[in-house]
């Protein structure tokens, strides 16, 4: 049994990514420390940090455990993908390594999200530290072996993949899931869940950046015109989950009039959105990467907000992400366009906070001809505003704020640690 120390040490596990620059997963992490370290002591694990992050909390670099094994992050914006099975091993065996170094300096350690989700907790596990993770889904193996030219090959890594993620979910002391859709996703698919906790959370906002503001005032604090109707995308440039493409290049084909789309975010793929929305004379304008707090004034400028997401990405299609930026959007009393599936009827309540499109060039396209109104939009947004203010959002747990959220991770860390069940360990390759 390991000592207790006076505040568990805690380690919250961001194996994919360099830091900075900051992302979702940055963001959905960091406002929980404030709250968690009254009781915990807690420690940020990242892939690397290159460049000094100034985070005020604890940080550690994982590979700083092994220099030496090539790995290398820079050139991949921020999010450390391995791609092909030497890659995945070298990182895998990194993982061991720190693990094996830092084992003595916890008494948990939560693995968010990321391609090979499971194997640092499980790498933990095998030198003694409870761990669990969090999963979205089985949405990585269309990208973790892209590139490779052998059909057959790709096919058989690909199934390697899922039954690594089984194993380490069996060894697991907990999951946690962002929905109930992926708990929904695990069940039906036969994950080895049944006998382990899943304990469902999802993200949360911070209520002193993200609330409704007036609109007016919004706009002429950032030089929007009052009369425009204004679309706004807040989020991710990569095109990968969040594809802002396909509604860029309607706009551009369809014009309706005086409508303008505000893009806030960066990533890698901005200058092809930029490449589009040129190619097609759309009326958007790129704002890059702002803080939240301008973020949150581009919301609460917008008639309407955007949540462009590629559902394919996920297997039979069904999006199991909690959506950090709808909740956020929702926070604002901004109405959400968004695409149809049961995550996102829930959060947008069956269509009364917004309005369901595929996302595709010709269903927006469509959209744009019978754009609401601009009173349709306001009715829709003040049933919304209504609704935040008598607290229907939190109730449901659609809204909850950050400090809300951290109760549900401390619950879940309370009961692991005290059970601390460390499973066998296997009798197979280190993986």
């Amino acid at each position: 049994m390991k000592t207790m120390y006076p505040k568990p040490r805690i380690c919250i596990a961001l194996p994919a990514i360099t830091c900075p620059p900051f992302g979702a997963y940055v963001l959905n992490t960091l406002p929980l420390l404030p709250y968690l370290e009254a009781e915990f002591d807690v420690t940020l694990a990242f892939c690397d940090t290159p460049e000094d992050p100034q985070l005020n909390c604890h940080y550690l670099s994982i590979l700083e455990a092994s220099r030496s094994s090539g790995t290398k992050t820079a050139d991949q914006k921020g999010y450390f993908n391995p791609r092909g099975p030497l890659g995945a091993w070298q990182y895998l065996q990194v993982l061991d390594k720190f693990a094996q170094e830092q084992a003595k300096n916890f008494d948990l350690v939560i693995e968010k999200q990321w391609s090979l989700v499971g194997g640092l907790s499980s790498a933990f596990i095998r030198y003694g530290v409870p761990s669990v993770f969090i999963i979205e889904a089985e949405f990585y193996n269309n990208i973790f072996f892209k590139g490779w030219k052998d059909k057959a090959l790709r096919f058989a890594l690909n199934q390697l993949l899922p039954h690594l993620r089984r194993r380490w979910m069996n060894r697991a002391n907990g999951i946690i899931v962002e929905t109930q859709q992926t708990k929904s996703f695990l069940l039906e698919n036969n994950y080895p869940v049944h006998n382990k906790p899943v304990t469902t959370i999802p993200n949360g906002i911070d209520p002193n950046i993200f609330f409704p503001q007036d609109r007016k005032f919004c706009r002429e604090q950032l030089g929007i015109s009052q009369e425009a109707l204004v679309l706004t995308y807040v989020g991710s440039l990569r095109r990968f989950i969040q594809e802002p493409g396909p509604i860029i290049e309607a706009l551009g084909k369809q014009k309706p009039r005086d409508v303008v789309l505000h893009m806030i975010g960066d990533g890698h793929k901005q200058q092809e959105l930029e490449d589009i929305a040129q190619k097609f004379a759309a009326p958007v304008i790129f704002h890059g990467r702002r803080s939240q707090q301008e973020a949150a004034l581009y919301i609460g400028a917008a008639d309407l907000c955007l949540a462009p997401y590629n559902k394919n990405l996920f297997p039979g299609g069904k999006f199991t992400s909690a959506s950090l930026k709808v909740c956020e959007y929702l926070a604002c009393g901004r109405p959400v366009l968004t695409i149809p599936c049961q995550r996102m009827e829930h959060l947008l309540a069956g269509g009364k906070y917004g309005l369901f499109v595929e996302n595709q060039v010709d269903s927006y396209r469509e959209f744009f001809r019978n754009l609401p109104s601009r009173e349709e939009l306001s009715q829709m947004e003040n049933c919304l505003i209504s609704d935040l203010q008598s607290s229907v959002l939190r109730d449901q747990g659609i809204v909850l704020t950050w400090q809300e959220i951290a109760q549900l991770y401390k619950q879940v860390i309370r009961e692991t640690i005290s059970h601390n069940v460390t499973p066998v360990p296997l009798k197979f390759l280190k993986v």
